[in-house]
């Protein structure tokens, strides 16, 4: 029956090469179909070789009796490589026109060794190694006559190991000549190729994600393209593109411009950074976010592709809204929600616990919205409407977490805007504190500058009074008058000199005190920022600017009194030393 289908596939496709019109047209017509898909474009070649490439593998991996599942575990990122084994009878299917094609094909990344195993001790050793620099065909007949031989003088305990080896140098340089010709699109930093979709899908798991991060395959800052020989498809997001190249058209390629990337990747930074410091779990991710996961199907196709994307991304948002995680990655991690009573959940979910895609989506979202502003708010308002959501006080399914998602992404947005408001409420009043703080201390400073200004026009109203006492006395009383005068004018010198030494320094004192305060006062309200609190300060620079100007005033004011009254003192001393 293998053998029917193999030759059935085949037949079908040298059908499809002698008519290319026909088969192409039902390709497209099925496309059509669908409403996500635009006009088709002009047929890319490229593409179709690598769809080549990868039925040459198929080719190959049928004539070694190795089956589909056993190619795609034997893939990794660098090339595919499989040993198998396999009877002299077997080994009949690979003749030299299929082997000479495989070459033709995949050339110098094609390596395919044989050996003949269960050979008597004393025979030497039978071995073939196949490369595309000789002469492939005739060393494959060399060692299938070999073995023929073998089996007809030893029976049927011969078999054959053979090594498959195929490298990625010419698909991953047909893959960059498909991403350079794509129109107004952010150039990938890495560029991988899988011949087998199911390889790909297998690095898609939570266990994976080291070797994600290691091997380039996800980026901090730069875009990963992904080209997937034996499919169709185009799944399109802003970190990570998957596309299937047995397409019948070029895709409609998601546009993402160099600055719209940019974006994103200080986006997902913030959130990389956030979660780094709330999260103590050693196993946690470095590079992989949920955002990074988040692609959209353009052109059907990949459906298996996008469900393991899909799931990676609900583990991984399950991680990051976990109030505590424990274990490793090849174990499971356990998730712990915060609570009155804790609920925890174990990753991989049980078989039982499929997520469906609108919970999966949900938690997705919400994990995104809590981690995008980079702050911890929005984080612990997500935690603790997720916790209050879930069963509390028993282990629960990640299909659990998911689904209590549903609701919590509405409760933590109504949440979060209470809080802003109330955070919002607290600014305006810290700010009208403040303004009424720099208010009284303008109201403190303009009622020190009038007391000050005050004494100032008494003290000038008594210098004068005292003059005027001098006047009088020395009409009344020549004799006695000067003396007299004298006494007073040294008292008088000695209060000026008292004012300027004791009462100005006791309101600059006072002033500086008062200044001190407000600065305090300010300095307390953490809802302001500094350039707030510097333009709510404002009026009162405009305070203390009016203050020292009358302070000096009045200080040069009392000076000039105290200088007059020591001079009237010194003259009226003179005259008092000269009368007999």
């Amino acid at each position: 029956m293998s053998k029917t289908n193999h030759s059935g596939e085949a037949t079908s496709r040298r059908h499809q090469r002698s008519h290319p019109v026909a088969a192409d047209a039902v390709v497209a017509e099925e496309v059509d179909e669908a409403p996500i898909v635009q006009s088709p474009l002009r047929t890319d070649p490229r593409l179709a070789q690598l769809r080549h490439l990868s039925e040459i593998i198929g080719d190959a991996g049928a004539a070694l009796s190795i089956p589909p599942e056993r190619l795609a575990a034997g893939e990794a990122l660098e090339r595919l490589e499989v040993i198998t084994r396999l009877t002299v009878e077997q080994l009949g299917h690979c003749t030299s026109a299929r082997v000479q094609e495989w070459f033709a094909a995949l050339a110098d990344d094609l390596a395919l060794d044989l050996r003949l195993d269960g050979l008597d001790p004393d025979l030497p050793s039978v071995a073939a190694s196949l490369r595309a620099g000789g002469t492939p065909s005739t060393v494959l007949q060399g060692f299938q006559a070999e073995a023929q031989e073998a089996v007809e003088t030893q029976g049927d305990a011969i078999s054959v190991e053979a090594r498959l080896s195929i490298g990625k140098t010419r698909a991953v340089a047909l893959a960059r000549d498909v991403v350079a010709r794509r129109p107004g699109v952010a150039a990938p930093d890495m560029i991988a190729v899988f011949y087998t979709t199911g390889a790909w899908n297998a690095l898609i798991s939570l266990s994976a994600v080291p070797y994600l991060e290691q091997s380039g395959l996800v980026r901090a800052n730069g875009r990963v393209f992904v080209l997937l020989c034996d499919a169709p498809g185009y799944l399109a997001g802003a970190a990570l593109e998957c596309l299937g190249a047995a397409l019948p058209a070029a895709p409609d390629w998601l546009p993402m411009s160099p600055a719209a990337f940019r974006q994103f990747v200080a986006r997902e930074e913030v959130s990389r950074r956030l979660l780094a410091e709330e999260s103590g779990w050693p196993d946690a991710p470095r590079v992989l976010t949920t955002e990074m996961l988040h692609l959209v199907a353009r052109i059907p196709g990949l459906e298996t592709t996008l469900a393991h994307l899909a799931a990676l991304r609900t583990e991984l948002a399950a991680i990051s809204l976990a109030s505590v995680v424990r274990g490793g990655l090849p174990d499971g991690p356990v998730l712990h929600f915060a609570g009155v009573r804790p609920a925890t959940c174990r990753l991989p979910a049980a078989a039982e616990s499929q997520v469906s895609p609108a919970a999966g989506e949900a938690l997705a979202r919400l994990a995104e919205w809590a981690t995008r502003r980079g702050t911890i708010d929005t984080l612990i308002i997500a935690r603790e409407c997720l916790s209050r959501e879930l069963p509390s006080g028993r282990q629960v399914s990640l299909a659990e977490v998911a689904q209590a998602a549903v609701g919590a992404v509405e409760a933590a947005k109504a949440n979060f805007t209470r809080f802003v408001r109330g955070q919002t409420d607290r600014y305006f009043a810290a700010r009208q504190t403040a303004h009424d703080a720099v208010a009284e201390y303008g109201e403190t400073v303009r009622k020190a500058v009038s007391d000050l200004t005050s004494d100032v026009v008494d003290n000038v109203y008594r210098t004068v009074g005292l003059l005027v006492a001098v006047v009088i006395a020395g009409l009344i009383q020549p004799d006695i008058s000067p003396r007299l005068a004298l006494l007073a004018s040294i008292l008088y010198s000695a209060y000026i000199a008292f004012v300027v030494y004791f009462l100005l320094r006791a309101r600059d004192d006072h002033f500086t005190l008062e200044q001190a305060a407000l600065t305090a006062r300010l300095a307390g309200m953490s809802e302001l920022t500094t350039a707030e609190s510097k333009r709510i300060r404002e009026p009162a620079l405009s305070a203390d600017a009016y203050y020292q100007r009358y302070m000096a005033r009045a200080r040069r004011i009392y000076f000039a009194l105290l200088a007059l009254g020591v001079l009237i003192a010194i003259i009226l001393l003179i005259v008092v030393v000269a009368r007999p």
